[in-house]
């Protein structure tokens, strides 16, 4: 399984690989990581991937991912390529505008990106900060995305092992805030099928 997770720094996006590699770990799979972060730890751009199975290198090829995990819309279209034909995208409608977006010198037209996602993937789009915010705070839409996968059956492994992972890297404190935003992922992709 590969799994590309994209988004900007500060959103959650490497806690969210690290629940999902470990979760494989915990079925007795082998699972790498890697990532590639952007210019800013705050705001840059983050990507990071997720390989379980028989792999050798933590890097997905381009075009060999089976499901994009994005945090942001922009930064989703940005990623796709690494998304195999068909694959599944799972978009959150968060928006970071970048700086030059905002300094007019360049655009940052949402509706174009949606729909170059629509077109050339099986996407689904969810506004995940929201959703993490009515449980209680929107720095766990990283586990609503989650949630979304395993309810849209993306993810090769057990609800169990995904709470497990949940539970062995997030602060206890956070942890049932964490599964809110699981559960609610979870609803929200139950109603989408």
């Amino acid at each position: 399984m590969n799994i590309i997770i994209s988004g900007v720094g500060g959103q959650g996006t490497i806690l969210a690989s690290k629940i999902l590699a470990a979760s494989a770990v915990l079925e007795g799979k082998n699972a790498r990581t890697g990532e590639t972060i952007g210019m800013s730890q705050r705001g840059g751009c983050v990507a990071s991937h997720v390989r379980t199975g028989d792999v050798h290198s933590a890097y997905i090829p381009a075009g060999n991912a089976d499901l994009l995990l994005s945090f942001e819309i922009c930064e989703g279209a940005r990623s796709l390529p690494q998304l195999k034909k068909g694959g599944q995208a799972i978009i959150n409608l968060a928006t970071v505008t970048p700086v030059s977006a905002n300094l007019g010198k360049t655009g940052y037209d949402t509706v174009k990106m949606k729909e170059y996602i629509a077109q050339n993937s099986n996407a689904v789009f969810i506004d995940a900060d929201s959703l993490a915010k009515a449980c209680g705070s929107v720095k766990a839409a990283n586990t609503v995305l989650i949630g979304v996968a395993f309810g849209l059956d993306a993810l090769d492994v057990s609800k169990e092992s995904l709470i497990q992972a949940i539970r062995n890297n997030v602060k206890p404190s956070f942890f049932d805030l964490n599964m809110k935003a699981f559960d609610a992922g979870i609803k929200a992709a139950k109603e989408m099928k």
